[in-house]
């Protein structure tokens, strides 16, 4: 029973995460992650995958610290970015018991850094890269529903990148060639 709960606890981690790629600001990419990773720690909770419902809550506490950072305009210490790195690093090695549980440390070394970006649009560079990790973990895991859902973060990574950022935009690169 718990499997098919956690499958559909999925379904709207998915939304909400896939969501966050399209926010124009940090503050909503910030907001829809907290969310997004609430949602993801239940499942891998309800699937047994501790390292990653470990991994997520020490996501979502770092979130809600990059959002004050965020709320008062402000970049955040570089010492703070590094205590949480060690945080996922440390809590990855203790719950290591498969070379799997090495994913999720990647992955959230990778999302460390990237809900310290003050802009969007760096944001989503690591939005690229960051669901490729977990998409092995929940590969694993089989956690379907997120491997659906770390694909569709990829794709709306890339969305973004060209609507948001002006990935591949013509008339950008053209306007930096006249001046």
């Amino acid at each position: 029973m718990e499997f098919y709960i956690a499958q559909i606890i999925s379904v709207l981690t998915a939304i909400v995460a896939i969501l966050s790629m399209q926010m124009k600001s940090m503050k909503g990419v910030l907001i829809t992650q907290i969310s997004a990773n609430l949602l993801a720690a239940s499942t891998y909770f309800l699937l047994g995958g501790f390292s990653g419902a470990g991994i997520s809550i020490i996501a979502i506490i770092q979130l809600i610290v990059m959002f004050l950072y965020n709320k008062k305009q402000k970049e955040p210490h570089i010492g703070v970015i590094i205590l949480f790195i060690l945080a996922y690093t440390i809590y990855s090695i203790v719950n290591l018991k498969e070379f799997i549980d090495i994913f999720p440390m990647l992955a959230a070394i990778i999302f460390s850094i990237s809900v310290a970006q003050k802009n969007p649009s760096a944001y989503r560079w690591f939005g690229l890269i960051h669901p490729l990790c977990w998409l092995v973990y929940d590969t694993y895991m089989m956690a379907y529903i997120n491997m659906l859902m770390r694909i569709g973060i990829f794709i709306s990574a890339v969305v973004a990148k060209i609507r948001l950022d002006g990935l591949f935009n013509l008339k950008k690169k053209e306007n930096d060639k006249e001046a």
